[in-house]
């Protein structure tokens, strides 16, 4: 979900539901490692577990959740509480070291034809730099922002 598309329609709100996920993350043992637009990413028992607030990346990880892709960050599950909010569990990967390099432009085209492929609309993608990783036995790249 693009910025322009919550301001003009549904606005920022605080809802204590998130705060509900990650406490229960947190309780859990899970390290955090960073935050994004729409939520934050914690560790935990090898997985990485992001709580989200944006309805299309959890309608998207849904329709990958369990399917090996070339250009995707592998989903194990999606856990929704409701059509805004919930977890996304995903595989660890790597940070890259050169993104300049690493995604090319015809690794974008082939990200957007796989995603057709799938039903998502590539528009609806977040292609910037720190919304790709790479995976750490193969080194290939992978878009963690679905």
């Amino acid at each position: 979900m693009r910025l322009k598309d919550i301001i003009l329609d549904e606005g920022i709100t605080y809802d204590p539901e998130y705060n509900k996920l990650v406490d229960k993350l947190k309780d859990r043992g899970g390290v955090y490692k960073g935050s994004g637009d729409y939520g934050s990413v914690y560790f935990l028992k090898g997985k990485a577990y992001k709580v989200t607030t944006d309805q299309d990346e959890l309608d998207h990880a849904e329709v990958i959740e369990g399917k090996k892709t070339n250009n995707f960050v592998y989903i194990y599950e999606v856990k929704r509480v409701n059509d805004k909010l919930g977890i996304i569990v995903m595989e660890i990967l790597s940070e890259l070291d050169d993104p300049a390099n690493e995604i090319t432009d015809e690794y974008i085209e082939d990200l957007k034809k796989e995603a057709a492929k799938f039903g998502i609309d590539p528009e609806e993608l977040d292609v910037r730099d720190s919304n790709f990783m790479k995976h750490p036995r193969t080194g290939k790249v992978k878009h963690i922002d679905v």
